[in-house]
């Protein structure tokens, strides 16, 4: 190998502000989110017993990481109220009813099953063209924060919150 086929054809840095999300099942998170990671992924072990000692071999199940994001709440707190909905609509307290009612509410903006969405990260490149799009399957949120009102807080503080999701699995498709 040559000095010259070692030397990578793109040396632009990934940049961490150049992204947008969007998910099919909640629109106003796409315009408001701040932070959202690429999930870590680890592989399991198999293990090879042998009388002398453990070997181990690549195994066949990978864990993912959780998704995470983080959103200003808008005025209106729509953008919290959608993914709040949205476990409703898996988990409600008050009843099969009203979960039947909220899952048939925000049907039309899920495709397939009510409980999962599929999310895209679009990543762009240091000149603002989409450069990777890294697809999450079957995404469901797990947890959201808390909005937390301060009377001590100036009137131009932003409040913001976070999501977790889990997901089947990620893609990566070029842009």
């Amino acid at each position: 190998m040559t000095a010259l086929t070692r030397t990578p054809q793109n040396t632009n840095y990934l940049q961490p502000s150049k992204f947008i999300l969007s998910f099919d099942r909640i629109p106003t998170v796409q315009y408001f989110c701040q932070e959202a990671n690429l999930p870590g992924v680890t592989m399991s072990k198999a293990p090879i017993n042998t009388p002398l000692l453990d070997i181990y071999s690549p195994g066949n199940k990978l864990n993912y990481s959780a998704f995470n994001i983080e959103f200003t709440v808008n005025e209106g707190a729509t953008d919290w109220q959608e993914l709040y909905n949205w476990f409703l609509s898996m988990a409600s307290p008050q009843g099969l009813e009203e979960r039947v009612r909220l899952s048939n509410l925000q049907s039309n903006r899920s495709s397939g099953s009510k409980s999962f969405s599929d999310a895209t990260l679009t990543v762009f490149s240091a000149l603002n063209n989409p450069l990777i799009r890294v697809k999450y399957i079957n995404a469901f949120p797990t947890s959201l924060s808390d909005i937390q009102f301060d009377t001590k807080s100036s009137a131009d503080t932003i409040i913001t919150a976070t999501a977790s999701f889990n997901y089947d699995y990620f893609i990566f498709e070029t842009a």
